[in-house]
């Protein structure tokens, strides 16, 4: 294993702090088009509020799943100072929360009911929550004397 000074070490993280930024950047911004994609679309569907409800219980349930996965992920990456756990812990947890607005777009096409934008409301917020940390990217890159 070859030894960094402070400065490259922190370059590196900057570095992977951008990538995590671009990759949550993104995420959200597919949770806009798929809203945007709701809103002008219509839908065929007959309103069935069991289902719409369902789907919006399925949505809130992965959101909640992002975050207890996520905290798991990162004690894990940051106990094994991996950084290849840390990464999956927050692509998991972006996709978790992006599914959310999957399951509202499928509500919205398949019921035509308002629940939908409850869903897409969930995912947006749970993506925010879900901001990538620098601290946790340094938790992971250095070695901390105890």
């Amino acid at each position: 294993m070859q030894l960094l000074n402070p400065r490259e070490e922190e370059a590196n993280v900057d570095a992977r702090y951008r990538v995590f930024l671009i990759l949550w950047s993104a995420i959200l911004i597919s949770i806009g088009i798929l809203f945007t994609l709701a809103v002008f679309l219509g839908s065929s569907g007959k309103v069935n509020q069991t289902f719409s409800i369902a789907l919006l219980g399925i949505g809130i349930a992965t959101v909640t799943t992002s975050f207890v996965y996520k905290q798991q992920m990162l004690k894990k990456a940051i106990e094994k100072q991996q950084i290849q756990g840390l990464m999956s812990a927050y692509i998991v947890s972006f996709a978790l929360c992006e599914s959310a607005a999957l399951f509202a777009l499928m509500d919205h096409l398949a019921t035509g009911s308002g629940y939908y934008r409850f869903g897409f409301t969930l995912a947006a917020i749970g993506l925010m929550l879900h901001f990538p940390k620098k601290e946790h990217l340094r938790a992971v890159s250095y070695k901390q004397s105890i």
